[in-house]
């Protein structure tokens, strides 16, 4: 697989702009919402529901950094600088600056943020492993009709592993015990 040097990068670069300032955003938010932010005991007390969203919006933000900007580049330097930068715009200053007004609204709401910012960035790494494995993007052009049908394909198919993970997960957990120390011990 080789590098694409030859395309235009501002798309990327003004996706990874958008996502950084709205990073920023956040954390200042998160910053100032907090009435009690001189009283470390109050760190984790949500009965602020300003301080709750801003809170786990922040957080939220903070461990979709690394996942985002890393498909979003590397998308970029091996498919398509164009189509990386459209996806990282809208996954950054669409999606997720719709965040937290959904979920201050309500809690559920939110996940019209979240699941299409899963999609796209689900579709970058798929479209990024398709071409490592086979020297061809899987997907090579962004139109409204190929877009809802692969975000509807890739969340099913999430849900699917997640649902199958949840089992395995829930099967293990319900064959072990749990005590206050944190160590797990098999039940008899």
């Amino acid at each position: 697989m080789e590098l694409i040097l030859d395309q235009d990068f501002s798309l990327p670069v003004l996706a990874t702009v958008a996502w950084v300032g709205v990073f920023y955003i956040f954390w200042s938010v998160q910053a100032l919402a907090n009435p009690n932010s001189f009283d470390p005991s109050a760190r984790f007390d949500y009965s602020n529901n300003l301080w709750a969203i801003a809170d786990r919006t922040a957080l939220n933000m903070s461990e979709q950094n690394v996942i985002l900007l890393t498909a979003l580049w590397l998308h970029t330097l091996f498919v398509d600088a164009e189509m990386s930068g459209q996806l990282g715009l809208y996954a950054a200053a669409v999606f997720r600056l719709l965040y937290p007004f959904l979920r201050a609204v309500k809690f559920l709401l939110m996940e019209l943020s979240t699941l299409p910012y899963y999609c796209i960035v689900y579709n970058m790494w798929i479209n990024l492993g398709f071409k490592a494995y086979t020297g061809k993007a899987l997907f090579d052009e962004i139109n409204s009709l190929s877009m809802i049908l692969r975000f509807i394909a890739v969340y099913l198919l999430t849900l699917i592993v997640a649902m199958g993970a949840k089992v395995v997960l829930s099967t293990i957990v319900g064959k072990s015990k749990t005590i206050n120390d944190g160590h797990s011990t098999k039940e008899d």
